[in-house]
């Protein structure tokens, strides 16, 4: 199997600002494409200056439309067009597929950087998707074998009739299942995390470290690796005392994030 790079570009929740610390962002690389799962501010700036190439984005997937979540997009898309021109090169895709819960939010990022420079006119095409539950995403003939499918939780108020605007990311990708959590319930993981999960990205901005250890206990959800992102205050005011606290609740592979951390899968 050929490796997959998972790069950490913002691990902080929706707190203030911390230093060296932005937030939530991950990006999936491999040979052939690159997969960005949630984009808050700051992503495109971190993924270049650790020399990540922006030109091979296909999908930007969005698990919900919290600033935190989303408030880099915009310039996400705006510095892949800035390379094609300053660099005098093409995406490796032609249609960059950009999924967000709410598509208006999609519309209203695209019509902002209609005012930029030549209105924002590229020599590659955008698709905006609304997120739904099942599969969003899968690559084709001479693309990596990859699937997305979102599955709803209850991280944001949901009225019977009406869409799901948060969600959790599931992907298969090259004979690897990675699960993502986005912002969630820790009850959404006994229907949502699948049971044989090579990498599981679990947020802790609304958990602590021992409830969500308990919670996979309970739901008999033991991954072969275990990624700690989205921190809340407490992690991010004492990362040494909730790396210990890690070792102490988990006995399996975990790991608390850091931006700019990247990890081979």
């Amino acid at each position: 199997m050929s490796d997959i790079k998972i790069h950490i570009l913002g691990s902080c929740s929706g707190t203030e600002p911390y230093e060296n610390r932005h937030h939530t962002s991950v990006a999936l690389e491999t040979a052939k494409g690159l997969y960005w799962l949630d984009a808050g501010e700051c992503c495109s700036y971190t993924a270049y200056l650790m020399g990540i190439d922006l030109l091979k984005t296909r999908g930007i997937f969005i698990s919900h439309c919290h600033m935190d979540h989303i408030g880099g997009l915009g310039n996400l898309l705006w510095n892949i067009r800035k390379l094609t021109v300053v660099e005098k090169r093409k995406t490796l895709a032609e249609k960059i597929s950009v999924f967000v819960p709410y598509h208006e939010s999609y519309q209203a990022v695209m019509d902002l950087l209609a005012h930029t420079e030549d209105d924002f006119v590229c020599n590659y095409e955008h698709e905006g998707c609304s997120v739904q539950d099942g599969l969003l995403y899968q690559g084709g003939a001479d693309e990596d074998e990859i699937r997305v499918l979102a599955l709803h939780n209850h991280h944001l108020k949901h009225e019977e009739g009406t869409p799901w605007r948060s969600f959790s990311f599931q992907i298969e990708v090259m004979g690897r299942k990675i699960f993502y959590s986005g912002d969630t319930e820790r009850e959404d993981l006994a229907d949502t995390v699948p049971d044989d999960c090579d990498l599981l990205m679990i947020e802790t901005g609304h958990h602590q470290i021992e409830q969500i250890c308990d919670c996979l206990r309970k739901y008999q959800k033991f991954p072969k690796k275990l990624l700690f992102i989205h921190h809340g205050v407490k992690i991010l005011q004492n990362p040494e005392w909730a790396r210990k606290e890690l070792k102490s609740q988990w006995e399996g592979d975990a790991q608390i994030t850091e931006d700019r951390m990247t990890l081979i899968l």
